[in-house]
């Protein structure tokens, strides 16, 4: 769906935050981890940081984005800031199928 990039760049902006809002517990672990093991995070810290960045890839999808723009489009393009869209996560297609 086409919109102004003006407004593309805002939409986006609102999927991002909401996908740290919705990450936010996978954000925390990953953060207190990397707290407590400070140069080891990279090994002992995998864990959290898969679920972490599979959290937020799963709201920062092209479907997601899209989804906002229709729904952005369907309220009447509003200006209002305060404006959010419902998200759901969309997780990437399964390569097997």
């Amino acid at each position: 769906m086409d919109v102004p990039a003006k407004a593309e760049e805002a939409l986006r902006s609102k999927m991002k935050h909401i996908a740290h809002k919705s990450c936010d517990g996978a954000i925390r672990a990953f953060v207190d981890c990397s707290k407590r093991h400070n140069l080891g995070v990279v090994w002992m810290c995998r864990g959290e940081n898969a679920q972490m960045n599979e959290c937020v890839r799963d709201y920062t999808t092209d479907a997601v984005l899209e989804s906002i723009k229709r729904q952005w489009v369907e309220a009447g393009k509003p200006s209002n800031i305060d404006w959010m869209p419902k998200v759901t996560p969309m997780p990437p297609p399964d390569p097997a199928k």
